[in-house]
């Protein structure tokens, strides 16, 4: 008998707006009443697999998020949440439990998608993310995402008080300058 795969449970919100807190609530509450329950981060900033996404965030690819290939920012996140699927928490979805993620995929179809003028070629796009990361990759799809709305003003507030995630001093990636 085949064992039914876990839930994925995705927090989405913009930089700043509190995803952070939200995932580590609702992990504390699920494991409060028993569900067999793990927390992922993506980018995964502890693993190498970030590599790529940090050089980006740095703007060792182009100072300007928007003039970057949509296409290759998109394979530096997707490569991440692969390797820390295949090494960090597929045997525990396989096995039924259920994952808090803090951004998926969600994250990488909003940011690079607004790069693109042509609906045409925003939905191409759209389209290869879906493909390349659940199919080719064979990433899960999320069972339910939650997106965190929280004025921009507030959030920037947020943004600048607090330091680069995978630097720890107070310069910030190219997409919370932007």
């Amino acid at each position: 008998m085949k064992k039914a795969k876990g839930k994925l449970v995705v927090i989405e919100a913009p930089d700043g707006s509190g995803k952070k807190t939200q995932a580590e609530l609702l992990f504390n509450r699920l494991k409060e009443e028993g569900y067999q329950v793990r927390k992922v981060e993506f980018p995964n900033y502890r693993s190498p697999s970030s590599s790529l996404v940090k050089m980006y965030l740095r703007g060792e690819f182009g100072e300007n998020p928007n003039k970057v290939n949509p296409y290759a920012a998109s394979a530096f996140y997707a490569v991440d949440r692969f390797a820390s699927f295949q090494k960090e928490w597929q045997g525990f979805y396989i096995e039924g439990g259920m994952i808090i993620a803090d951004r998926y995929t969600t994250s990488n179809l909003i940011h690079q998608a607004v790069k693109f003028t042509d609906e045409k070629e925003k939905e191409k796009y759209l389209d290869w993310v879906w493909d390349f990361e659940f199919n080719r990759l064979a990433l899960p799809v999320p069972d339910v995402v939650f997106f965190l709305d929280m004025p921009p003003d507030f959030s920037e507030k947020l943004i600048a008080m607090r330091k680069n995630k995978f630097t720890g001093k107070g310069q910030k990636d190219i997409h919370e300058i932007n």
